[in-house]
């Protein structure tokens, strides 16, 4: 992205609402306007009455954005005329607008009031972009370094400086960023990697940048074969290249970044600046191939484990087979008895004609299995199971010794062994075809198996050795083995801050962090928790003693105790009858009228940064984005509206990215934010409880991340969509397999939330818990709040429930928390921290390596005790607050009210994806929540005039309905049909649409 002077960072109407008059309801006005003591003496040392109201006014916006406003008269004639009937009673106010000088009088008051300071750019503007500069470091989006300007601004107490200024210096930031990378690149790559580079782009064939970005989209054979051509045709650049982007110390998340834009360019990469390709080009070569090797090592696990669970299949028929024929072999294996009987048989001939004659009659290995019948045994499962793998030969000299031979292993102390076995086998089959005796001798195996190793002639057999290598390592690859060169099996220190950078800056790094918990020192911390969660424990021990706690423990006739505590309502209504009463509106409509309200629209930038302020595309755009909410994707909505096939296809190719479909979906649930009834949507008071929770969908082709699931899917193959709703609105969201545990990501969706709606509690059900979740949460300042399926379990394996020696009641923890073990590890701990908040590594792949560790690992066993201590805490709370329990249930509701509606928009065709990638099917899964996010509003709007139609009205009883009523309903939205995007009349008008409601009234603007 070339950055100007100024840099667009926000939409026009985004500007327009950070960065004017906020918008205050009745009960805003209340608050913000009330004046303490000292407040109504420094306004009554106005004696200008018109002034002092301006007064009254800018200190109550004030306290609501520290923002520095130059406000005309008609813009805020509705406050000023409550201030002046409710704050200074008295007769209205002429319009006027104040002077400069007046003007900063009222701030320099405020400001002293507030505790605040001006934007001073002498004083502030230089501490402020090495600030920025060090957040872009981490990440090097436009609007993460304005939020991250907004933040500093806060914590310094400044207030925050206007749109243009925080444009020029972000802009600059960027500027020097790039420069100084660009520098480094220009100075570090080799005439000869410059050179490879740009035969990227002028290469047409299939290993140019073309054929590098055909990526395999499942593991079938083929497909991983274009995995290991792109590995060896960009494995010999991979030094420089890798060494090249080392030096360039770039952030796992800005790596990514920069390696996207050749995907968005693509062939118009060659417009760009040549230093900006080399740079985006050596980022997305890495990234490649680590792909690549990704991909490759997913297959290489994928078919080791998918021959193990056939040859296991087959050895069990194999052997029940043979057990049923040596069943119907008795009768022969009676004629050969019958040998002995006949004395027709020559005594003295030899007994090798007598068996040669019994061998005619049934043959050795028949007469083997029927002489294990009568014995009542059966033929060894191992035998077949080695029997089925040599009849898999080919498949293990060519898929699966090429994709092992791409991979290269470390271990850890126990393993260390295993992966030296590992690299010499690399070599034997790279050298030979096959396993040398010297590396034979090094497999290790049960001694069950040891027998079945060697060939007929007593000597190991390569073959079977080198299945039973491959074997080892599916297990092994959860951190016991490592792959240094693939994020995803790399060790956990390789995933952290460098330990020299930490020991080092570890001061300033814990104080950037600005989270409290690591800010703290972590002696005290941990006391002061232990303190806490002693005292709650007394609490809640006095609250089982002292009040009705049959809806918490019963006592059976055995005299034993048993936890019960009654959740809430797991009812949650959708489509309120208020909406029922609407005239049905085409899906179509719904999309513009939002976008009418929130424009949208203009976050789908073209791919080179063209037309970014042009909607001439917009009725293309919302048939884009239907159809593949719908899974009928553009062909299928190009059969059934007024839009062509090629005119979608070209127009998604050049708008349609996860970056512009985030930004679209921030935009929508921002503007949500804004409506008079989301407050109502509050669970708990000026908090936003969130919830996550997975939706299981089936898919019609085959990709990395499509797993069997016979529960959900029957015979077919699916994935999981996780989605993270606050105050009904899908604020983040993210495809997973359906095979991966739902808790690993969690913590994700939360930090990679780019909504201006910030959770304070997330809920998940059971799904949602591991061994650190409660732990990482807690660190990063968020309430995780979880419902369990069986929480009685969870209580009985935390707490014993004792009787005192008087008979009362004693909570305590059945194992103590090992507090010394936290203390003890707590640098590793903030370490850890530190490295999610700098997005160096993911919650996901941080568990999944965590998981790899024994239970009594060190750090393990630290971030458990702290999990534990945190889990307590909360289970405590859990136990004696049913409002809480009430919560938690209608978080989660909320999250199924949302999985109904998203369901009812992927129905439309049949509900299942038809992406034929993960990338694809990641698109349409943002779609959908696009279009669901735009029904949310929609209806939210609907709600908000009716709350102030009715508060108008002084209906109390209405009012209150309303403020209970759920904006997820598509009983009023036509989401089927045939589609018209063209605008040939006018939108319909939600006044008229709401007429039809029951006691509503519209409300005239004075």
């Amino acid at each position: 992205m070339a950055y100007q002077e100024r840099v667009n960072i926000l939409s026009t109407s985004e500007q327009a609402e950070f960065f004017g008059p906020p918008l205050f309801t009745t009960n805003d006005q209340r608050f913000f306007f009330a004046l303490n003591d000292l407040e109504r003496v420094v306004a009554v040392s106005f004696r200008n009455r018109g002034l002092r109201c301006m007064f009254v006014l800018l200190l109550g916006y004030f306290k609501a954005k520290p923002i520095t406003l130059t406000p005309g008269f008609h813009q805020v004639k509705h406050d000023l005329a409550y201030i002046c009937q409710s704050v200074f009673p008295g007769t209205g106010l002429r319009p006027f607008n104040l002077s400069k000088k007046e003007l900063e009088r009222v701030y320099q008051r405020i400001m002293i009031l507030c505790d605040y300071r001006r934007w001073n750019a002498r004083e502030h503007e230089q501490i402020l972009m090495r600030y920025l500069a060090d957040q872009a470091s981490a990440w090097s989006s436009p609007r993460h370094l304005f939020d991250a300007a907004v933040e500093y601004s806060s914590i310094e107490r400044v207030a925050i400086p206007g749109y243009s200024t925080l444009q020029k210096i972000i802009s600059r930031v960027l500027v020097q960023q790039h420069s100084a990378l660009a520098s480094q690149v220009k100075e570090t790559l080799s005439d000869d990697l410059k050179n490879q580079l740009q035969s990227l782009l002028e290469t047409k064939c299939t290993l140019g940048l073309k054929g590098l970005r055909q990526s395999a989209r499942n593991f079938t054979s083929p497909e991983l074969d274009k995995e290991l051509a792109i590995h060896q045709h960009i494995q010999h650049w991979m030094p420089e290249v890798l060494s090249t982007v080392k030096a360039l110390s770039l952030s796992e998340k800005n790596l990514n970044y920069f390696a996207e834009r050749v995907d968005y360019y693509g062939s118009k990469l060659k417009r760009q600046p040549q230093t900006r390709q080399q740079l985006y080009l050596l980022c997305y070569l890495q990234f490649r191939w680590q792909q690549a090797l990704e991909r490759i090592a997913d297959g290489f696990i994928h078919h080791v484990r998918q021959t193990q669970h056939k040859a296991k299949a087959f050895a069990q028929e194999s052997v029940y087979l043979e057990w049923q024929k040596a069943a119907n072999n008795v009768s022969k294996a009676a004629n050969i008895l019958s040998l002995f009987t006949d004395s027709s048989v020559d005594p003295e001939q030899s007994f090798g004609r007598v068996r040669e004659q019994a061998l005619s009659m049934l043959p050795l290995r028949e007469l083997e299995s029927v002489c294990l019948f009568l014995n009542d045994q059966k033929r060894s499962v191992e035998e077949a199971l080695w029997q089925y793998y040599d009849q898999r030969e080919a498949l293990r000299t060519g898929l699966l010794r090429s994709l092992f031979l791409c991979l290269h292993f470390e271990g850890n102390e126990e393993t260390q062994r295993l992966a030296m076995t590992l690299q010499q086998a690399s070599i034997d089959l790279k050298t030979h075809g096959k396993l040398s005796l010297e590396t034979m001798n090094l497999v290790r195996v049960p001694a069950r198996q040891r027998p079945h190793l060697r060939n007929k002639q007593e000597q190991p057999d390569p073959g079977r050795h080198e299945w039973a290598l491959y074997q080892q390592i599916p297990r092994r690859l959860n951190g016991q083995l490592t792959l240094p060169d693939v994020a995803k099996y790399r060790s956990l220190e390789d995933d952290l801050v460098e330990k020299s950078r930490w020991q080092r800056d570890k001061d300033t790094l814990l104080d950037s962090s600005q989270l409290p918990k690591l800010m703290a020192h972590s002696d005290e911390l941990v006391q002061n928790m232990m303190r806490q969660l002693n005292s709650r424990l007394e609490e809640v021990s006095t609250y089982l003693e002292d009040s009705d706690n049959r809806n918490v423990i019963l006592r059976n006739p055995q005299g034993k105790r048993h936890w019960r505590l009654p959740g809430g309502n797991k009812k949650q209504l959708v489509n309120n009858p208020f909406f029922q009463q609407i005239p049905t509106t085409s899906v179509a409509d719904v999309l513009r009228m939002v976008d009418r309200d929130t424009a949208f629209i203009d976050c789908f930038e073209h791919v080179l940064g063209s037309h970014a302020h042009s909607r001439r595309h917009e009725f293309d755009l919302l048939a884009i984005l239907i159809g593949n909410a719908t899974n009928q994707g553009i062909y299928g909505i190009a059969q059934i509206s007024d839009r062509t096939y090629d005119q979608l296809s070209t127009i998604q190719a050049n708008y349609l990215r996860l970056e512009t479909l985030q930004a679209a979906n921030d935009q929508i649930n921002n503007a949500t934010a804004r409506l008079q009834i989301f407050r109502h949507y509050q669970i708990q008071e000026d908090l936003v409880h969130a919830s996550a929770d997975g939706q299981k969908f089936e898919t019609r082709r085959e990709t990395f991340k499509t797993r069997y699931s016979s529960k959900y899917f029957g015979t077919q193959k699916g994935i999981s969509a996780m989605t993270l709703i606050a105050n009904h609105a899908a604020i983040n969201a993210r495809v997973i397999g359906a095979n991966e545990h739902e808790s690993h990501y969690v913590f994700d969706l939360l930090m990679s939330n780019t909504s201006e709606i910030i959770p304070e509690v997330l809920s998940t059900d059971t799904h949602g818990v591991n061994h650190v979740n409660f732990a990482l949460l807690d660190l990063f300042g968020f309430q995780f709040a979880p419902r369990y399926a069986q929480v009685g379990r969870v209580l009985n394996d935390l707490f014993d429930v004792k009787e005192t020696a008087d008979q009362r009641i004693r909570l305590k923890l059945k194992n103590p928390i090992k507090h010394k073990r936290i203390q003890q590890h707590w640098d590793t701990i903030a370490r850890i921290a530190i490295s999610l908040k700098e997005r160096r590594t993911t919650q996901a792949s941080l568990v999944r390596k965590l998981s790899g560790y024994k239970k009594n690992h060190p750090l393990l066993e630290a971030l458990t005790e702290y999990n534990r201590l945190v889990k307590a805490q909360y289970l405590l709370s859990y136990i004696s607050d049913a409002s809480l329990r009430q919560y938690v249930q209608r978080a989660l509701n909320r999250g199924e009210a949302y999985h109904q509606l998203r369901r009812a928009i992927s129905n439309v065709n049949g509900d299942q994806f038809r992406g034929s990638s993960d990338e694809e099917i990641q698109l349409w899964n943002e779609c959908a929540r696009l279009v669901a996010n735009a029904i949310i509003y929609f209806n939210s709007s609907i709600l908000s005039r009716l709350l102030n139609s009715f508060e108008h009205q002084d209906d109390a009883a209405k009012v209150d309905i309303v403020k209970q009523a759920s904006p997820v309903a598509w009983y009023n939205i036509n989401l089927k049909g045939t589609y018209s995007f063209e605008l040939s009349e006018k939108l319909p008008d939600l006044e008229e649409l709401m007429a039809s409601i029951d006691g509503y009234k519209p409300v005239l603007e004075k």
